[in-house]
């Protein structure tokens, strides 16, 4: 069955009417107001754009009883499909048939639920599939400054990128750091990647030999032997006596201190002193200074000189610092060697410039591998790239790792779960499918067109439709609507005989099916409006047929699941609702009245038949004044003076006219001239239009009549307003 129904953009639906349908609904409202809308779009829905059925599960056959369906299916002149439908004295195959069907619902019904749960796994794989989406497009963005060459192809699409992370599990590429990949990639998508010469490894290992030299810890001193050495070495002053035998020499042996001559003798032996040993040791030290600067100087030359190298890919920062902090160790040493040279008897260490070199041998160290990685990339570029490549989705599934952890056991859940309930559903299908090949077997053995014939016929007697009748066609299993003598009517029926006999056509089609199969099959049935150009008599009779579809539709019989009843006529209406004293309306059943305000439709539900009988309906058109239709206000009037005043109160003419004057008199002319005119019973409506400024004179003259006629309490009753007590 239909579950909710959506009209909108067709006819005077111009905004959204959406409702929630029963088993059994009853529609009522006036011509015009959009139910034979309601019943096309239920007819055929995939006619309208905007408007929609929701179905209780699988789509099933809607029958709609219709203008359209009096001119497609019925002609009077053609021969007419027949009905076939099942032999009443086939017991055996009928309860088959009926039993068979049961079971074929339920088959049906588990189906759908099964398609209804893989729906429900499907939507619970989309969230988590477009969770993991969203989380790989964030990590898209955020690399994308470096991995954008790898990413060429799928940034079109959050899917599409996902789907490349999707195709790349199972990667073995080598999983690189952030900074290593990112230090790559400016590499090796560099545009302007090129060769450079390799420089020359940093070799110090010299060093450790001259800082520890012998010549830095010895106390270079004259002889210990002579006699004036003991004395010196006593003073420990040999540096002092050196300057001054040096001194002597410009003073030509004057003392330089106490300006005394300094006699042969203490000259010679102070000379003595001073052998060839403190000389040689002398000579020793400042060739060590010597080449130990020239050594240093060379290696700081060595080093600098990569600095003037034009290698783009290189950064020579830390570099230049370790060469500045090494030639401020480098002069610190000169100076100490400075000393010893100077005050050669004292003992010196140099600070080690090992630690420094090792640094600066470790940088360019890491140069010559940088410039040997990217030769080797230069020479190898698209194998690089593609490498770069793989290595960067690699990266990615890795950043990726828990959510593709949770996405793939999603999957494999709902996969399994669907695999399944497909299983099921295949199962049952196929049982389904046995079972209906047996159901239109049993069917085909025992239908016939013919007992429809004779059902329609009976009816048609039975009241008083004797000058034509319904016969089998020519054609076999098609009929013929035929005069007494046998002569085709050619189009001569009446409008009242030819709107009977096609509703008998429908609604033994409702029991039937116009092929030998299918005959009990779902359907979904729409009524509108059967009763045009009907006396009451034969209403009453298509009233009670309805009556006995409604019926069929809460027990499940002839698979007719639900039906829409639409109609105008307010005593048809109550009729086809009327249930009797002993009985009431079941919570299957909805009662919805369709009204057109504005030009725009609307239908409200209400909980209970709204409509008990057609005097009062009439009063409730006025229950909301200020949503008043001003195309329907003079003949809702009219209507009710006449059924009250003509029917039930009585109403005297010429006394009452007498009681009005000027406007109002003509006001209560034009209300009730119509009371004498026509019947009583069903009236056709006159289409009177109604100034809205106009209303309230109508309405007061209205109420005016019922109160100068002596029947206010009557008009308070049935305006639900309350009689103040004196």
């Amino acid at each position: 069955m239909i579950n909710k129904l959506k009209i909108h953009k067709t006819a005077s639906y111009k905004d959204v009417v959406e409702i929630e349908p029963s088993e059994v609904n009853y529609f009522y409202g006036s011509n015009g107001t959009g139910k034979t809308s309601l019943g096309n779009v239920i007819d055929d829905c995939s006619s309208y754009a905007d408007c929609s059925l929701d179905w209780e599960s699988s789509s099933i056959e809607t029958l709609v009883y219709n203008k359209n369906f009096v001119n497609s299916s019925f002609n009077q002149s053609n021969a007419i499909e027949g009905i076939f439908t099942l032999g009443k004295d086939e017991t055996d195959t009928q309860t088959f048939i009926k039993e068979s069907n049961i079971e074929i619902d339920n088959l049906t019904k588990s189906i759908d639920g099964l398609k209804e749960a893989i729906e429900k796994q499907e939507e619970i794989f989309d969230k988590k599939k477009k969770e993991t989406i969203n989380k790989a497009w964030q990590i898209k963005l955020k690399y994308e400054e470096f991995f954008k060459p790898a990413y060429q192809g799928f940034m079109g699409s959050g899917e599409a990128f996902f789907n490349k992370c999707v195709s790349e599990i199972g990667n073995t590429s080598v999983l690189l750091s952030g900074d290593d990949i990112k230090d790559k990639c400016k590499k090796v998508f560099n545009d302007d990647l090129k060769s450079f010469n390799q420089i020359n490894q940093f070799e110090y290992s010299e060093l450790p030999i001259k800082e520890n030299s012998r010549i830095l810890s010895t106390k270079i001193i004259g002889k210990e032997d002579v006699e004036i050495g003991k004395l010196i070495k006593k003073l420990d002053n040999s540096d002092w006596i050196k300057d001054g035998v040096d001194y002597l020499k410009v003073t030509k042996n004057q003392c330089p201190f106490c300006q005394q001559e300094v006699s042969e003798n203490l000259k010679n032996e102070i000379e003595s002193f001073f052998d060839e040993t403190y000389e040689n040791n002398k000579i020793e030290l400042d060739d060590f200074i010597q080449e130990y600067k020239r050594y240093v100087n060379e290696l700081i030359k060595n080093a600098k000189s990569i600095l003037t190298e034009d290698i783009t890919i290189l950064e020579f920062d830390d570099l230049k610092n370790k060469l500045e902090l090494l030639e401020e160790q480098f002069k610190s040493n000169v100076i100490i060697l400075q000393s010893k040279q100077k005050t050669p008897s004292i003992e010196i260490e140099l600070k080690s410039l090992e630690p420094v070199l090792k640094n600066i041998s470790s940088i360019i160290t890491k140069f010559i591998e940088e410039i040997e990685t990217n030769n080797k990339t230069v020479k190898n570029i698209t194998k690089e790239k593609d490498d770069l490549k793989s290595e960067i989705w690699q990266f990615v599934l890795n950043e990726l790792l828990l959510d593709m952890k949770t996405y793939s056991k999603t999957k494999d859940n709902v996969d399994k779960a669907k695999l399944g309930m497909n299983k099921s559903i295949k199962e049952k299908s196929e049982k389904r499918f046995e079972l209906q090949k047996e159901v239109n077997k049993k069917e085909s053995e025992i239908t016939s067109v013919l007992p429809t014939v004779k059902e329609i016929n009976n009816i048609l007697t039975l009241f008083g439709f004797t000058n034509f009748k319904l016969d089998e066609s020519d054609k076999k299993g098609f009929y013929k609507i035929v005069r007494e003598d046998g002569s085709e009517v050619n189009e001569t029926l009446s409008e009242g005989e030819y709107t009977f006999i096609t509703f008998l056509y429908f609604y033994h089609l409702l029991k039937g099916s116009k092929t030998e199969t299918g005959i009990a099959a779902n359907k979904v049935v729409v009524i509108d409006d059967p009763i045009s150009s009907l006396d009451s008599n034969i209403l009453f009779v298509v009233s009670n047929l309805i009556k006995e579809v409604v019926e069929d539709v809460k027990k499940g019989n002839h698979g007719v699941k639900q039906i829409f009843i639409l109609t105008h006529n307010v005593y048809f209406y109550k009729e086809v609702t009327f249930l009797g004293s002993r009985y009431s309306h079941s919570n299957k059943v909805s009662f919805w009245i369709v009204r057109k305000l504005d030009n725009q439709t609307k239908i409200i539900k209400h909980p209970e038949n709204p409509i008990q009988t057609t005097y009062e309906l009439l009063w409730r058109e006025l229950d909301d004044l200020e949503n008043i239709n001003t195309a329907t206000i003079f003949n809702t009037l009219r209507r009710i003076l006449e059924y009250y005043f003509n029917i039930l109160g009585g109403l005297d003419y010429e006394d009452a006219i007498s009681k009005f004057e000027g406007e109002e008199q003509i006001i209560f002319k034009s209300l009730v001239s119509w009371i004498n005119d026509g019947s009583h019973f069903i009236n056709d409506d006159l289409v009177v239009f109604v100034e809205p400024e106009s209303i309230e004179k109508y309405l007061k003259v209205f109420k005016d009549i019922f109160n100068k006629m002596g029947h206010e309490s009557h008009y308070n009753m049935m305006m639900r307003l309350k009689t103040e007590v004196a």
